[in-house]
């Protein structure tokens, strides 16, 4: 496979996922208080939710590591990202838990008071920090091309760990 074919096929795959992502999100959050109800369950979906999430950003990067190299002209500005790979990561691992934390205050009907979202905050640090420490893990190896099978393994298992935290949070919080 031509590295020009490959950078196509990733785009092609990386669309696909986000169409599989995007209806996995509206039935979860169709079905947030029935999934919930049911601890395994719920840690099912939320490890599936953050599997499929840390498959799009694994997949995207990868896609970018190849348009960037395998198409030309190679500018000094499409090569930033692989430069410098930590500082990338660390901006995009804060860039999604901003958001994450925005999403749920979406969830939660938009009007949180400032005591909730510290109540929130605190509850769900550990899990981000595992979350977080996942995402920087999967944006780095990736732009260093040394995500190997085992690393990826290591990442999905930290996301498990993460989902059980947050559930457990969730029930207790609910309780």
């Amino acid at each position: 496979m031509t590295p020009k074919t490959k950078t196509v096929a990733l785009g092609i795959l990386f669309v696909l996922l986000l169409v599989v992502g995007y209806f996995e999100n509206m039935f979860f959050l169709g079905y947030a208080t029935q999934i919930l109800a049911q601890p395994s369950i719920a840690i099912g979906m939320v490890f599936l939710h953050n599997v499929i999430t840390i498959s799009l950003i694994i997949l995207g990067m990868t896609f970018y590591v190849e348009l960037v190299t395998a198409f030309p002209p190679k500018r000094e500005r499409e090569l930033v990202v692989l430069t410098h790979p930590r500082l990338f990561a660390v901006i995009f691992t804060a860039i999604m838990l901003f958001v994450s934390i925005l999403r749920t205050s979406t969830a939660l009907g938009g009007q949180i008071a400032i005591s909730l979202i510290t109540l929130i905050t605190l509850a769900f640090l550990p899990h981000g920090i595992i979350e977080a420490f996942g995402i920087y893990t999967a944006i780095h190896r990736t732009l260093t091309k040394k995500l190997t099978n085992l690393s990826l393994l290591l990442i999905y298992l930290l996301f498990f760990v993460a989902a059980v935290i947050e559930i457990g949070f969730v029930r207790a919080l609910a309780a």
